[in-house]
């Protein structure tokens, strides 16, 4: 008997001694929905030939010539603040995931509060990235990330100021990692681009 390639149940093991440091690198990326040409995505679930290929979004975002957008734009969040989760909603036999990220910015900025007026109705896809260095996007075509900011102005001298923002998006499963990686740390500036090889 052959058995066809694909998705399939298969045992989920843990490795003893594996390192499971929980949270995310203090460090996003957004690209606006109507900016992006092209964008990493999952395969037709009939399509996928195993488990990883199944959950795994591959190629890149590509963006439009003449466009104001020409990478994903980077995100700083205050260190130990960017929070994943998926929680199960729909019916017994309709189950899909509501995913949600969160992360802050601190102060009290002009550029700050210019992007949460642009963000705030404008739907997109977000990168993180684990302490192992996976990178996930939040947000599929047709059912990408909704933003909402929300800021704190602090009231006594000692207490935080800046803006919390929470990303939801529906989705099918509960993460999708990138197939390929992208540098934040160049798109950041904090770093410069590899030169081109000839």
């Amino acid at each position: 008997m052959i058995l066809a390639a694909g998705p399939a149940f298969a045992p989920l093991k843990w490795n003893m001694g594996k390192n499971n440091m929980a949270g995310y690198k203090a460090r996003l990326l957004f690209v606006p929905e109507e900016a992006a040409i092209t964008v990493p995505t999952v395969p037709d679930p009939e399509k996928a030939t195993d488990n990883t290929e199944l959950i795994t979004a591959a190629g890149s975002f590509t963006f439009a010539e003449g466009g104001s957008i020409k990478q994903p734009i980077y995100l700083y969040s205050t260190d130990g603040e960017v929070e994943y989760k998926a929680e199960p909603q729909g019916e017994a036999d309709g189950i899909s995931f509501k995913q949600t990220l969160g992360f802050f910015f601190p102060g009290n900025t002009p550029g700050m509060h210019a992007f949460n007026a642009m963000a705030k109705n404008t739907r997109g896809y977000y990168i993180f990235e684990d302490p192992e260095g996976n990178q996930m996007i939040l947000g599929q075509p047709g059912l990408t990330g909704s933003l909402s900011p929300s800021f704190n102005g602090g009231k006594a001298r000692a207490d935080r100021r800046g803006t919390t923002y929470t990303v939801t998006a529906d989705s099918n499963y509960s993460a999708i990692f990138l197939a390929t990686p992208i540098d934040m740390e160049v798109i950041g500036g904090n770093k410069p681009a590899p030169a081109p090889q000839e």
